[in-house]
């Protein structure tokens, strides 16, 4: 089963000791990865919280088949 590539984004936190052990536990007691365990977390706190979670902007996709103008080049001159 082949699955489409959603995860595109990349964070880096810094943590105190205590709260990656926490993560860690969490993760663990769950069966879960970190970064699914953090994904989880956050959304399950933004539900509880009332925190509404924007839409992701729309990205252009140019016309397929759309003939690109080029700007005409100068050549030197031979002599």
């Amino acid at each position: 089963m082949v699955r489409a590539k959603t995860k595109t984004e990349v964070a880096t936190i810094k943590l105190t000791p205590e709260c990656r052990r926490a993560w860690e536990a969490a993760a663990s007691s769950e069966r879960r990865s970190l970064a699914n365990m953090f994904e989880v977390a956050l959304l399950e706190y933004c539900e509880r919280h009332g925190v509404e979670v924007p839409a992701p902007a729309k990205l252009a996709v140019p016309a397929k088949n759309r003939a690109v103008k080029k700007a005409p080049t100068k050549r030197a001159a031979t002599t």
